[in-house]
């Protein structure tokens, strides 16, 4: 929290005190035109000590960021300080720091300069904050959501007051727009425009716009989960193929189901459906199906984006009660297969 000089502390005294004597003067028919006339004053001098102190900390605090010469048009410089000094948030003098040095490093035309001079104006810090939490739940991996969707979907759900305005703030400063793609939902989707993206890297540090930055904690990421099934041998899977990725230095673990994915996040998920159809004799067969799925399909919070896969018949799949003569070289054909798959495709290329 900005301390105020004691000049300031000074003047709210005598601010108080001249308000007194203002209040107590309103029935008589003179002092009080002069006590209203000093307090005039007052507010003029707080004013003037507030705007120099904070001109001050905004030079101060462009030269402790940037060693060289801020190259920036007198014209931008000049919105600058004009928007910094009547703004009514002091605390967002750091953010004026930080996109007058931005700006004056970056390669936008005047018009794209000036358009984020008055967007920053325009937002509260609480609307910045509200963007900077938008922008973290629709681009990272929470812990606690099935996906992306769902953790934005419990931002923008929100009903407070202020959470709502932020939000349609964003969207009438051009940042956010409602995306109109697919059906009609009582939560709407939101995409975030380029120029969220742009203002949010300007006022914030890298690390700003992380989920820890927020106590937001992230998704624990693998390179594999494995879905457990009962449908299948138990043993040969999900334990053979966790051997061998395992041994191969992969990141993996297995996971009792499909609702892991509200903690951990994987480049791919191998899983066991098990199924019966027509063979190409015409034959009506019972088969299980190893799968290796890339990752989640954002409408229905259920595997998609088959990779690849492996089929068994279902008399290999699993052995059937006191059954002496199951033969499992096919499924552990079918297991090697996966795991060989996975591997190839996560060892980097040479």
């Amino acid at each position: 929290m900005t301390t105020l000089s004691k000049n300031v502390m000074q003047h709210r005294k005598v601010l108080k005190e001249t308000g007194l004597a203002f209040a107590k003067s309103i029935p008589l028919v003179g002092p009080h035109i002069e006590a209203a006339e000093k307090m005039f004053t007052l507010f003029s001098e707080i004013n003037a000590t507030t705007c120099r102190d904070r001109f001050n900390r905004y030079i101060m605090g462009i030269g402790e960021i940037c060693d060289d010469e801020v190259d920036i048009s007198r014209e931008h410089f000049s919105a600058l300080v004009k928007k910094l000094v009547l703004d009514d948030e002091d605390k967002k003098t750091e953010y004026y720091i930080r996109l007058t040095v931005s700006l004056a490093r970056s390669s936008l035309n005047d018009d794209e300069k000036l358009f984020f001079i008055h967007i920053l104006s325009g937002l509260t810090c609480f609307d910045i904050e509200y963007a900077r939490k938008l922008y973290i739940t629709t681009s990272s991996p929470i812990k606690g959501y099935k996906s992306t969707v769902l953790a934005q979907v419990s931002l923008t759900s929100q009903k407070s007051g202020m959470a709502l305005r932020s939000l349609n703030k964003l969207i009438t400063s051009g940042l956010v727009y409602e995306d109109r793609a697919g059906e009609i939902q009582a939560n709407p989707m939101f995409k975030l425009t380029d120029e969220l993206e742009r203002l949010l890297g300007f006022i914030f540090h890298k690390d700003d716009l992380e989920p820890e930055a927020l106590s937001i904690e992230p998704k624990e990421e693998y390179d594999v989960i494995i879905i457990e099934s009962s449908e299948i041998y138990s043993g040969a899977y999900p334990n053979s193929i966790y051997r061998s990725l395992k041994a191969a230095g992969i990141k993996v673990c297995i996971e009792k189901n499909e609702d892991c994915i509200t903690t951990k996040l994987a480049k791919y998920f191998i899983s066991v459906k098990t199924g019966s159809g027509l063979n190409g004799e015409g034959e009506w067969i019972e088969f299980g199906q190893i799968y290796v799925l890339k990752r989640l399909d954002s409408s229905s919070k259920r595997f998609y984006e088959n990779e690849h896969s492996e089929t068994v018949g279902i008399s290999n799949f699993k052995p059937k009660d006191n059954d002496q003569t199951y033969d499992a070289s096919l499924l552990n054909i079918a297991l090697n297969n996966i795991a060989a798959f996975v591997l190839n495709r996560l060892s980097p290329t040479t």
